[in-house]
């Protein structure tokens, strides 16, 4: 009897024993991937954890990866990267297992064989026929393949990739209540932060249902069963991965096709990519009668207007030109490694394919979807090289403004006419008026104009302080109606003013007021209030038109002083009507109600 429970007792603790055992697969395995909800740094807490996720899930298991120490705890291994991606999202969704991730890689111990090995008197007889290379450091460990290795970590990166969970992971570690709740939430944290740089390079696209992503890589050559989630799908060849909208939290569900890839053919042969271009510019406009190359400056642009004419179905009527825009279409898919050529340019995918094309060549040469370029305007100051803000206007021959973009920012600038050449004005308060020519179509022939990031035009402005004997319209300085009192928006525009005050003491400042005529009428103040922006406790009495322009020109001076600006390097000149910019009558006449600043002394 005695023997029979000993028996049933060694039972239970081999069983018991074997289940806190990690899988016996080594490095010398096949990479897989494996689904991941929990890292340990502990043996104890991974086993701990396994039990526990087992209750729900029996086919849970955990096992070290040798290169970053930890035990890793997953639910699947499989070759299948759909399959293992689809289960990461569900598990997301459905579990409370909400920082799921996809490992890519073998996990176990290294190993060396046996034979290797030769056993020394101190070692005990029973060793394994296998041994860890962590007791013997001197040997060579199992390196991976170089590709093997470069998509586990692409793979790695996207499993993560465009996925908030909603999770504030450093507040999780900062309340942990157990040493294993710390270690596995720090155990997400490492991850993430390992893959936050090739997070920025991920090339993805994105759908709002299986539907639509299907489709959207049937366009693309991609063949994915019916049967089969689309979420998940990813080819390491090209580094694009499809992404479920919903699920990553987008705002507004889309799909981007090609777009990401263009940018990554370019980058990686930019030869090929000009090629591509150069053949667009000898294609023969379906409706113009010239080729694409007299029509547009750029090849890229040619590219992009080829492919968007394709689209719009402007060579269906001539089978030859048609036939020559597929080729080239052809020929661009084949050397993104596109599988299935022949489906993206099919009668059913062709017009997607070529808006995928057009919206991808114009994103990738520094264009927006609809043709317009993306610049950005960089203000500085000549003197310390800070940078300034400011408005840019685009401006016609005749020096009237058309549009205004805001400075350190990247913006999508109109094309003015169809010579391609553009004028660019900066006027801010403070700094002389820079005028900036340039041709639209490739600004970067402009000397100081360089290309950035995302392939925008980045225009440098270098201010210079305004000068003795300057006049500087304050043009963004607004009062309010009869009243010497700015309206809030003037802010900006005046403490450019005091900023340049300050920049320098030798400035010596004249500010100059005028009305839109001369009647008399009500004039409002602050009074002693010091609400220079605001309406509340003002006086109100009545006045000339030039007493209007003296009290509106104190303000801005009174303004100043309450910043710390001696007075003594101020003074006003009111003008009234006298000096007006347009007829009182004139649909622009607001504009005469101004504030000018001279330079007296710099």
């Amino acid at each position: 009897m005695v023997i029979k429970v000993n028996l049933i007792l060694l039972l239970i603790f081999c069983v018991a024993l074997a289940q806190g055992q990690p899988n016996s697969e080594s490095l010398e395995d096949s990479f897989s991937n494996h689904v991941v909800i929990g890292a340990f740094s502990s043996r104890e807490n991974a086993i701990r954890f396994t039990d526990n996720a087992r209750q729900n899930n029996p086919d849970v298991a955990f096992n070290i990866n040798p290169d970053r120490k930890l035990f890793y705890v997953y639910v699947i291994k499989t070759d299948n990267r759909v399959q293992a991606f689809a289960e990461a999202r569900r598990l997301r969704k459905e579990s409370k297992y909400s920082d799921v991730w996809v490992y890519y890689g073998a996990l176990g111990e290294r190993t060396i064989a046996a034979s290797n090995y030769t056993k020394s008197e101190s070692q005990v007889s029973d060793a394994p026929d296998a041994i860890t290379t962590s007791k013997f450091p001197k040997e060579e460990p199992l390196i991976a393949k170089k590709e093997d290795t470069v998509m586990a970590a692409e793979i790695k990166a996207y499993s993560m990739a465009a996925e908030p969970t909603g999770l504030d992971i450093n507040k999780m570690i900062t309340n942990a209540q157990t040493k294993q709740q710390k270690e596995y939430y720090e155990g997400i944290k490492e991850v993430k932060e390992s893959v936050a740089k090739l997070n920025k390079e991920t090339k993805v696209i994105v759908f709002k249902d299986d539907n639509e992503g299907r489709q959207a890589l049937k366009a693309l050559g991609y063949e994915i069963p019916d049967d089969k989630p689309v979420s998940g799908f990813f080819d390491s060849k090209n580094n694009i991965l499809a992404v479920n909208a919903t699920e990553s939290q987008s705002d507004e569900p889309f799909h981007e096709g090609l777009k990401p890839v263009i940018k990554f053919l370019r980058n990686k042969d930019p030869e090929k990519f000009e090629s591509f271009a150069e053949k667009a510019k000898t294609i023969k406009h379906p409706l113009r009668g010239v080729t694409y190359g007299e029509i547009y400056a750029t090849g890229e642009e040619a590219l992009a207007s080829v492919m968007a004419d394709v689209a719009q179905g402007y060579f269906d009527s001539s089978s030859e030109v048609k036939n020559q825009t597929a080729l080239l279409m052809g020929e661009i898919l084949s050397t993104l490694g596109v599988e299935s050529v022949n489906i993206a340019l099919s009668s059913e995918h062709l017009k997607t394919t070529a808006t995928n094309l057009a919206i991808a060549v114009r994103e990738a040469t520094g264009f927006d979807a609809e043709g317009n370029r993306k610049f950005r305007f960089d203000l500085f100051n000549t003197v310390n090289s800070e940078k300034v803000k400011g408005e840019v206007d685009l401006v016609n021959e005749s020096g009237k403004r058309m549009v205004s973009y805001p400075s350190n920012e990247t913006v999508q600038v109109m094309r003015a006419d169809a010579s391609g050449n553009i004028v660019l004005a900066c006027e801010v308060l403070g700094y002389r008026k820079l005028l900036f020519k340039l041709n639209y179509d490739n600004p970067f022939l402009t000397n100081g104009v360089t290309r950035g990031e995302n392939e925008e035009a980045i225009v440098p402005f270098g201010l210079v302080r305004l000068q003795k004997g300057d006049i500087a319209v304050m043009y963004n300085v607004y009062f309010f109606k009869d009243a010497a009192i700015m309206r809030p928006e003037s802010r900006y525009e005046i403490n450019n003013l005091l900023s340049m005050m300050n920049e320098n003491s030798a400035y010596k400042i004249m500010i100059h007021g005028h009305t839109n005529g001369n009647a008399a009428g009500k004039i409002i103040t602050m009074g002693d209030s010091k609400n220079f922006f605001s309406l509340t406790k003002t006086l109100e009495g009545r006045g000339s038109a030039k007493k209007l322009s003296e009290e509106r020109a104190k303000a801005v001076r009174e303004y100043l002083i309450d910043q710390g600006i001696a007075e003594d390097r101020m003074t006003i000149k009111a003008w009234g009507g006298k000096r007006p910019l347009y007829d009182k009558e004139n649909s622009q006449a607001q504009a005469n109600v101004r504030v000018e600043v001279e330079i007296i002394e710099n």
